[in-house]
């Protein structure tokens, strides 16, 4: 009995002499080892709490034309500016009653000279005029004149209008004759007349003249 005993002693202090060791030391780990796990992990769990890369979706529309104004045509008209010059009526100047009945009007036979002459200083130049009586009156040296009507004022003397020389009756042709005087000084000098009958004047000529030494 007494063995037993002492080998139930044994066994109790063994226990508790192995119960007292103390525990085996841990192997160290380097820190390096302990930082790159540690961030190894903040990554993952980084990447894991990002969303996952959706592609943006790609506009398909085709381009449109931009439209642009179209041009405005505008069109330049030019319009020739005409100088307007005295000449000699082809046609017959009618002067007319109230009713309406053409009372004197003329036609040109002949003018001498025609348009132009070239005269000396203070030269005297005659102008015959020979005309038709077309209108519906005769025509009467006492009420038929040929008259300045405008341009240079080169006719001899005071006399600014000359007579008939004689009566036309209708279709005759009658005859004038002007005085002019050319001026003293060298130049051209236009001289524009006309039939006279009262307060009315009809059938216009000019007359052209190029005094020269």
């Amino acid at each position: 009995m007494r063995k037993y005993s002492s080998i139930y002693i044994l066994l109790i202090l063994s226990f508790i002499l192995s119960a007292c060791r103390s525990a085996p030391e841990q192997p160290l780990v380097p820190i390096e080892t302990v930082f790159a796990a540690t961030y190894a992990a903040i990554q993952a769990k980084t990447a894991a709490a990002m969303p996952s890369n959706t592609p943006t979706p790609i506009d398909t529309r085709r381009p449109t034309l931009t439209p642009y104004p179209s041009a405005t045509t505008y069109v330049l008209i030019l319009t020739p500016t005409f100088t307007p010059t005295i000449t000699v009526t082809p046609s017959p100047t009618n002067v007319t009653s109230g009713s309406g009945t053409v009372l004197y009007a003329c036609e040109f036979v002949g003018l001498s000279p025609e348009d132009a002459y070239t005269a000396k200083p203070d030269e005297i130049v005659r102008w015959v005029w020979t005309v038709r009586n077309i209108g519906t009156t005769r025509w009467y040296p006492d009420s038929m004149f040929v008259a300045y009507a405008s341009g240079a004022k080169i006719y001899a003397g005071k006399d600014k209008k000359f007579p008939l020389k004689t009566a036309a009756n209708i279709g005759e042709t009658g005859e004038f004759t002007i005085r002019l005087r050319a001026p003293k000084e060298p130049g051209k000098y236009t001289t524009v007349w006309a039939l006279q009958k009262g307060i009315h004047d009809f059938c216009y000529a000019k007359l052209v003249v190029n005094v020269k030494k």
